[in-house]
C-alpha cells in the first residue's frame, strides 16, 4: 500500500535533536563568547509554517554548550509580494518534548517563494534568514522490488526524476520509518470508548461477545523515527565525493549537472532491518522522501552526511558549524520541495 503525505518538518527535527545531544562533547558552534539563536527550519511548499527555535547557552568554562527552548523571541515570516506574518508559540502537548519551541502561523508555504525570517531577543538580538522554495520536484516514477545486498533484504528503488530546463536543482533522498500507535476503540450504547483507558479495557472485556460491539482499529502517527540506512553505487551522486559506495548513507545527494536531456533514473536501494517489528513500540510505516532542495539546505545536509556523526562529534578544529544561512545566528532557513511516498510493511 502506498500514498502520499507531507510530514516532513518532524524528520527535520533529527538535526536539532543531534544539536541538543552535542552539549555533552565540547562542541564549539563558532569562535566567539557570545550565545545565539538557533533555528533549524526546512521550508517545504505545502506545509504549514512551523519554525523551531532555540539558543545556545554556555556552561562551565564556556567549552560546553547545551541547547535550550526560547519563549520570548519576536518571530516575523516575510513573503515575497507582500505577506508578512507575527508568528506565535505553539504550546501544545505534541511539542511538549521538542528541544525548541515551535513557532507557527496557518499558512501554507508555497512553491517558486521568496520568504524571509526575522528573529528578535532582548538578549540575544536579531537573527536573519532567507530561503527560496524551489519548483515543485519533478518525479516520472518510482519503481521498487525486494532484493538481497550482501545477503541482507533491502527494497530495490528506482526513480525516475525529470529537472526543469532553466534552473539548477539540488535532489536529497531519504528514508525514515514513523512509528504509529494503534489505538483500539468500540461503541457500546452509543457511546464509543478507547481501549487504552481503564474505564475502556475493564468494559470491552465485560461486553466483546456482544454481537453488537465491533473492535475497531485506527493508526496514529507519532513523533518518533527511526532512519533506515540507503545504499547506491550510482557514480554520479556526491556521497561518493567523500564515502565509498559500500557504506550505508543517510542521504543520497545529487545535482542535475548529471541528467541527460533533463532527464536521470537513479537506482538506490533501502536497508529493511526495520521494515517489520514485532515490538508494538517500533511498528510503523516507511516514508521515502524525494526532494529538490534549496543550496544552502542541500549544503547543510551534506555537511552531516559527510562527517557520519551527530551534531557536535566534529572536533572543533575542523568544523565550528556546518554554513549555514542564518545571520547573526546558527543553523538553517532552507526551502525544498518533495514527493513522499509511504509504504506498509507491519502487521498493524
Amino acid at each position: 500500500m502506498m500514498q502520499a503525505v507531507t510530514i516532513k518538518y518532524y524528520i527535520f527535527l533529527f538535526l536539532l535533536l543531534a544539536m541538543t545531544s552535542s552539549c555533552k562533547k565540547n562542541f564549539l558552534p563558532d569562535q566567539d563568547d557570545d550565545d545565539k539563536l538557533v533555528v533549524l527550519a526546512e521550508v517545504t511548499a505545502g506545509d504549514i509554517v512551523r519554525i523551531p527555535v532555540g539558543r545556545t547557552i554556555r556552561a562551565g568554562s564556556g567549552n560546553l554548550i547545551n541547547f535550550e527552548k526560547v519563549n520570548d523571541a519576536t518571530v516575523v515570516l516575510s513573503e515575497e509580494n507582500g505577506g508578512k506574518w507575527l508568528l506565535r508559540a505553539d504550546k501544545s502537548a505534541q511539542f511538549a518534548n521538542n528541544p525548541a519551541s515551535i513557532f507557527t502561523i496557518k499558512h501554507f508555504y508555497k512553491p517558486n517563494t521568496i520568504y524571509t525570517l526575522e528573529i528578535s531577543h532582548p538578549v540575544l538580538g536579531t537573527a536573519r534568514a532567507t530561503t527560496r522554495v524551489p519548483q515543485p520536484v519533478q518525479v516520472e516514477q518510482i519503481d521498487t522490488s525486494s532484493g538481497l545486498r550482501q545477503g541482507k533484504p533491502v527494497l530495490e528503488v528506482k526513480v525516475s526524476l525529470k529537472d526543469l530546463p532553466d534552473q539548477i536543482e539540488n535532489y536529497v533522498i531519504e528514508a525514515v520509518k514513523q512509528v504509529l500507535k494503534i489505538r483500539r476503540t468500540f461503541y457500546y450504547h452509543g457511546t464509543k470508548y478507547d481501549c487504552d483507558t481503564d474505564e475502556g479495557k475493564k468494559l470491552y472485556e465485560q461486553v466483546k461477545n456482544d454481537p453488537s460491539v465491533k473492535l475497531l482499529k485506527d493508526t496514529l502517527p507519532q513523533q518518533k523515527f527511526l532512519r533506515l540506512n540507503l545504499y547506491s553505487k550510482d557514480p554520479n551522486i556526491e556521497n561518493l565525493r567523500f564515502d565509498g559506495s559500500d557504506n550505508a548513507f543517510r542521504r543520497i545527494f545529487l545535482t542535475d549537472q548529471y541528467f541527460v536531456n533533463n532527464k536521470y533514473e537513479l537506482k538506490f536501494s533501502i536497508d529493511k532491518e526495520y521494515f517489520v517489528s514485532d515490538e508494538n513500540d517500533q511498528k510503523g510505516r516507511v516514508l521515502l522522501q524525494v526532494k529538490s532542495a534549496s543550496r544552502d539546505l542541500y549544503r547543510y545536509l551534506i555537511t552531516y552526511e559527510k562527517y557520519k556523526t551527530d551534531f557536535g562529534s566534529i572536533p572543533a578544529n575542523q568544523l565550528a558549524s556546518p554554513a549555514g544561512n542564518v545571520q547573526y545566528g546558527l543553523g538553517v532557513f532552507g526551502g525544498s520541495t518533495q514527493v513522499e511516498k509511504i509504504y506498509y510493511f507491519d502487521e498493524l
